[in-house]
């Protein structure tokens, strides 16, 4: 189905079950995805890779996911899958923000900002997460990332609706 609204009050359950096909549709202001490490975890191409740091903590980029995944590659991941999950938003309005900080040797964090319309009282729906993922000096992938995919492939396997992994 295709609906024309949204209202999200579901159990837990359900958005996980759902909270891909759910954002499909919702109306999302604004989603900003920040990625932070040593500039060492950087692999840089194009403009960026003569991207300097100028302090312990510098932007590098920031504007539509779009224009930042042909120069980092292997960077902007998380990036392009959050512009996936909100098509709405999609490559050119979701926002990505990727910060040399030399204060991250041996860790990614990412930060997610996403913003719903405002409410009646004006102020907006807001949801803000970190993650920080330990990372070996100069690593482009964090540490616990091979763990993790591994856990979400197992997970795919045990779904009751449609057990296995599918791909397409």
């Amino acid at each position: 189905r295709h609906p024309d609204l949204v209202v999200e009050v579901a159990h837990p359950k359900i958005i996980h079950e759902s909270g891909a096909h759910i954002l499909r549709y919702a109306n999302l202001l604004s989603l900003r995805v920040t990625m932070a490490t040593h500039p060492d975890g950087f692999r840089l191409e194009g403009p960026l890779a003569t991207a300097r740091s100028t302090g312990s903590r510098t932007v590098l980029y920031e504007g539509p996911v779009r224009g930042l995944c042909p120069f980092a590659p292997r960077n902007s991941n998380t990036m392009a899958a959050a512009a996936l999950a909100a098509p709405s938003l999609g490559f050119d309005n979701v926002i990505g923000v990727l910060v040399a900080d030399l204060s991250l040797a041996d860790m990614h964090v990412v930060d997610v900002e996403l913003r719903g319309p405002p409410g009646p009282t004006g102020r907006n729906f807001a949801v803000h997460t970190h993650r920080e993922n330990p990372a070996e000096p100069g690593a482009v992938t964090g540490s616990a990332t091979v763990a993790a995919f591994w856990r979400s492939l197992l997970g795919c396997c045990e779904l009751a609706s449609r057990p296995g992994i599918h791909l397409c």
